[in-house]
C-alpha cells in the first residue's frame, strides 16, 4: 500500500513539477525578462498567484517521495541495470534541478524582486550601476532558469522509460 501511496504522490507531484518548471523555464521566464520592466508586473502576478510556492511544495514532494521508492527498491546490483541506471541517473537530474531551485533561483529571485522595488521606489531609471546589476541577475536567472529545465526534462524522460529499459535487462 505504501508504495502505491508513494508512486501516486510522486507521479502527481512531478507532473505540477516539472512540467511548471520546465514551461516557466523555457518560456514564461525568457519572456518575462525580455519585457525588460513591464516584466516585473508579469513576475508580481506570477508569485501573486503563488505559483513559485505550488512548485517548491510540488518539487520538495517529488524529491522525498522519489528518494523513499528509490529506497524500496535499492539493490546494489539493481542499480548498474539499465532500469536502476534509468531511475538513478532521472534521480540525480530530480534532485539536482531541486538544488537549482530552492538555493540559486528563489534566491535570484528574491534579489530581483528587491532590487525592481528599490528602482521603482525611487522614481527615477535605474543607476548605471542598477541597470548592470539588474542585467547580471537577468541573465544569470535566464541560464539557471534554462537548466533546471534541462535537468527536469532528462529526469522525466529517463522516469518516463524506465520500464522500457527494463527490456533490455533480458
Amino acid at each position: 500500500m505504501e508504495y502505491h501511496v508513494l508512486l501516486f504522490l510522486h507521479i502527481l507531484s512531478t507532473i505540477l513539477w516539472a512540467g511548471g518548471a520546465i514551461v516557466l523555464g523555457f518560456f514564461v521566464v525568457p519572456s518575462i525578462l525580455d519585457a525588460g520592466p513591464a516584466g516585473g508586473a508579469v513576475m508580481a502576478g506570477v508569485v501573486k498567484r503563488r505559483l513559485p510556492i505550488l512548485l517548491s511544495i510540488a518539487g520538495t514532494v517529488a524529491i522525498l517521495t522519489g528518494l523513499r521508492l528509490y529506497m524500496m527498491r535499492f539493490v546494489a546490483s539493481w542499480v548498474v541495470t539499465p532500469q536502476g541506471l534509468a531511475l538513478t541517473i532521472g534521480g540525480i537530474l530530480g534532485l539536482g534541478a531541486w538544488v537549482l531551485g530552492v538555493f540559486i533561483q528563489r534566491p535570484l529571485a528574491q534579489q530581483l524582486g528587491v532590487l525592481g522595488a528599490s528602482i521603482a521606489a525611487s522614481g527615477a531609471p535605474p543607476t548605471p550601476a542598477q541597470a548592470a546589476e539588474l542585467k547580471a541577475l537577468r541573465d544569470r536567472m535566464r541560464r539557471v532558469a534554462r537548466l533546471t529545465s534541462w535537468h527536469l526534462l532528462g529526469a522525466a524522460t529517463l522516469m518516463a522509460v524506465h520500464r522500457l529499459a527494463a527490456t533490455f535487462s533480458g
